[in-house]
């Protein structure tokens, strides 16, 4: 029997949490923007554009800028106990349609919380 995603004609990579860091480390000295969903059972939650301050390894933390509200405001992310994956643009996220993007982060957590950042390709 393989692997359950293997229908799946995206490619989903399972990644090191070093692997993710360094991700969210290029994120930020590139300020790449980003989009955010985090699904926590029952609600989702969506922040539409957002850009990494700070990336906090020791303490499990990023320390994003996100528009709320039509301001930008500092939320640290905690993603303490996470397991990542990492997929190309080919995927295909129903949270993400409508809009070109680079790749996505997702951090997978124990209590069934995903969070999952998009980083849009850059307007031609």
């Amino acid at each position: 029997m393989g692997p359950k995603r293997k229908w799946l004609r995206c490619r989903v990579s399972q990644i090191s949490t070093e692997d993710a860091y360094l991700i969210f480390d290029k994120w930020r000295d590139e300020q790449s923007p980003l989009q955010l969903v985090m699904k926590r059972p029952p609600g989702l939650r969506a922040v539409n554009s957002a850009f990494i301050k700070s990336v906090l390894p020791h303490s499990h933390q990023v320390l994003i800028a996100a528009l709320v509200d039509s301001e930008y405001v500092s939320v640290a992310v905690n993603l303490e106990g996470a397991e990542y994956e990492y997929e190309d643009a080919s995927a295909v996220l129903p949270d993400f349609a409508g809009g070109k993007w680079v790749c996505f982060l997702a951090a997978n957590f124990p209590n069934g919380n995903r969070y999952v950042f998009g980083e849009r390709a850059a307007e031609a």
